[in-house]
């Protein structure tokens, strides 16, 4: 029985000296499956060629992230936001797609489950690498069991966000003790503003490539609607109008691709900065939480009788030192958010540059032939 206690203890060790992350993940592809999307997790430990292959919804990626959060002391941690719910229903994306193009475009986009599979990757790569939820039992379950963990339904009701919300407004401008943090919160703030609002930008940015791309399809439609008749000078300018309708078509495909991969690049990263932002503020709150807890326990030593003192001042020792592992954790949460951000936002642009310099040289090339036929044309 020692022995098999050692083994286990030694197994234990191992498992949590193992350097992060303990599992390599890859969503290749995501299918729509009834009324959901089902996504397709490839899963393998680092050094081994035999994996896992699992798949999960939405609502299991819901379930794991409030695990997580439960299961884990979260005090100071800024944790990995949760991609948003993708759209599954036909006509909530076609009444997406219209809204974005315009009711009369000619060009619906279609399911963006491509876009989906890389964020969620993301949101796993990022749990996975945190010093605190990467290894934890949830995750490693949710990535090797073949059967979704059996979930309950997570309250999101209105009541609990209302709640939330009178918190911020009570306790969010709650006066600092530590001029680091008074500026770090302030930063916090006026980061995560920029963070949406940069995102909203490039995302119109997006839109309007799709709706440009719609035009030029329509314009190429038109130029091409003449039917040729015997008439000699109708021939030939059909024959213009039909080299100037595939110009058309190609500026609508390049605009088309660049918006599609510009939303697999930067978009991708606005998107993911503008909620890792939310996560930054919610950090702070929970901090400044733990800073009123320890102050109000204080307050409360002062103002004690001698009788209850005693057991007030544990009550405040405990509440300091929460405060002051918060603010020690959170420091350091800090300066790894800082690094992620910098890092990834070099990559997507670099990523997002090279991608959209390739799309042009290679639809330039493809105008400029368009260009040579027509000017080649005998009228």
């Amino acid at each position: 029985m020692e022995d098999e206690g050692e083994a286990g203890a030694s197994a234990s060790n191992s498992y949590n000296q193992t350097p992060l992350p303990l599992f390599n993940v890859e969503i290749p592809e995501a299918v729509k499956r009834a009324e959901n999307v089902m996504f397709t997790i490839h899963t393998s430990v680092p050094g081994q060629e035999k994996g896992h292959i699992v798949l999960r919804q939405f609502e299991d990626f819901e379930w794991l992230h409030h695990n997580l959060i439960v299961s884990n002391n979260i005090e100071g941690v800024i944790i990995p936001p949760l991609p948003v719910k993708p759209l599954s229903d036909p006509k909530s994306a076609e009444a997406l797609s219209r809204r974005q193009l315009g009711d009369h475009t000619r060009v619906l986009r279609g399911d963006q489950f491509e876009t989906d599979c890389k964020a969620f990757q993301k949101y796993l790569q990022l749990m996975l690498c945190h010093h605190v939820f990467g290894r934890d039992k949830n995750l490693a379950s949710f990535l090797t069991d073949n059967e979704a963990p059996v979930r309950a339904r997570v309250n999101k009701g209105i009541m609990n966000r209302l709640t939330n919300a009178l918190d911020n407004a009570r306790k969010g401008n709650h006066k600092d003790v530590d001029d680091y943090f008074t500026a770090q919160r302030h930063f916090a703030n006026e980061y995560s503003k920029a963070a949406k609002e940069a995102s909203l930008n490039f995302n119109k940015l997006l839109v309007a490539q799709w709706r440009l791309s719609s035009q030029y399809r329509i314009l190429a439609t038109e130029l091409t609607s003449c039917e040729a008749e015997r008439d000699e000078s109708l021939v030939k300018l059909n024959r213009i109008l039909k080299l100037l309708s595939e110009g058309c078509e190609d500026e609508a495909a390049c605009y088309e691709l660049k918006s599609g991969q510009g939303e697999m690049t930067l978009g991708l990263y606005f998107d993911l900065m503008a909620r890792y932002s939310e996560s930054l503020k919610d950090m702070h709150f929970r901090r400044t939480c733990s800073l009123i807890e320890f102050q109000t326990a204080e307050k409360a030593v002062e103002k004690a009788k001698p009788i209850k003192k005693a057991a007030l001042q544990e009550v405040s020792d405990a509440a300091k030192k929460s405060f002051e592992a918060s603010s020690e954790q959170a420091k350091k949460e800090i300066t790894s958010f800082t690094q992620l951000r910098l890092l990834n936002s070099s990559e997507a642009l670099s990523k997002y540059a090279e991608i959209q310099m390739k799309i042009s040289q290679d639809f330039y090339s493809q105008l400029f032939h368009s260009r040579k036929a027509l000017l080649e044309l005998q009228l």
